[in-house]
């Protein structure tokens, strides 16, 4: 056993064990591939152990993995506790950093250009990194990020929710689609190929119906680019799930239509902000918090 044990390590092996997959641990620490097999590797030289071995259901964990993981769990969670106490106040903001993914950005960001009201002494970072929740919980308590916007997150004390919008789901296809018309029955949907955003927490805001379907369609493009996205929309016959409440978002230059989904009408996608419990008076961030609620 190596006697220099890497306590960045930690984290590695709380993600692989909770999330089963090598691919899913690296997006949400936001390294490559190999990097995390790296990391991985070292863990496994210091315990002469695999700790992870690769089954038809993902990864298994040894029973020492099966040891290991809540005392790593706890001490992970300590860290992100002891980010939390602070008895400076809150600083000034004039960079607010918001992280959310490219759809929800792209929707902000037209709002605030058409907004003839912006503080000026504002600027604004966006930071799509895929996160996990307790990453997402992390980052707020830590302010390195100082709106969260995204699916839901199990309540913390440290932070505040406001629910930005409950909408409904539409199709989205380009116009003139050879096949679709007013509405796509589940029979149909299932038949087309789809584009879908390719986000750790895509799951997340997808209702229950419309998951369990996610993985039987022909996936033929995944990204994190709400952009791309539409581009492959107006220029192929796929189609994809879409939030309501950014229909009058999308540029009107793209060819693209909503169709409705009869068999997903009773289903919503719920969205929230999140900030500091410690930000809940700053002026600025609940200007922003409103502009998205209006």
């Amino acid at each position: 056993m190596n006697n220099k044990f890497d306590y960045n390590l930690i984290k590695t092996l709380v993600l692989v064990y909770e999330t089963r997959s090598m691919s899913k641990s690296a997006q949400a620490l936001g390294i490559s591939s190999p990097t995390l097999t790296y990391a991985l590797n070292k863990l496994r030289d210091y315990y002469n152990d695999p700790l992870f071995i690769k089954s038809v259901k993902g990864l298994k964990a040894t029973p020492l993995a099966n040891q290991l993981y809540p005392s790593f769990k706890n001490v992970d969670e300590e860290i992100s506790h002891s980010l939390m106490v602070s008895t400076d106040d809150p600083p000034e903001i004039s960079n607010v950093i918001i992280r959310t993914n490219t759809m929800i950005e792209y929707y902000l960001v037209d709002k605030l250009l058409k907004n003839k009201k912006f503080p000026q002494e504002l600027n604004f970072t966006f930071n799509n990194r895929i996160m996990l929740e307790d990453q997402r919980s992390t980052a707020l308590v830590s302010r390195e990020v100082d709106i969260d916007i995204g699916s839901a997150i199990r309540h913390n004390h440290s932070f505040i929710s406001t629910k930005i919008a409950q909408s409904r789901i539409v199709g989205l296809c380009r116009k003139g689609h050879p096949r679709i018309k007013n509405q796509l029955s589940d029979e149909q949907w299932m038949a087309e190929e789809h584009i879908v955003l390719s986000s750790a927490e895509t799951s997340a805001y997808l209702p229950e119906k419309l998951y369990g379907l996610s993985h039987q369609r022909n996936i033929r493009y995944r990204s994190n680019s709400l952009i791309n996205m539409l581009y492959c929309i107006e220029k192929s016959d796929a189609v994809m799930f879409f939030p309501a409440f950014l229909l009058k978002h999308i540029p009107v230059h793209l060819n693209v239509r909503s169709v409705e989904i009869p068999w997903m009408e009773e289903d919503t996608i719920d969205i929230y902000a999140y900030i500091h419990s410690k930000a809940k008076n700053d002026e600025r961030l609940e200007w922003i918090i409103q502009l998205l609620k209006n």
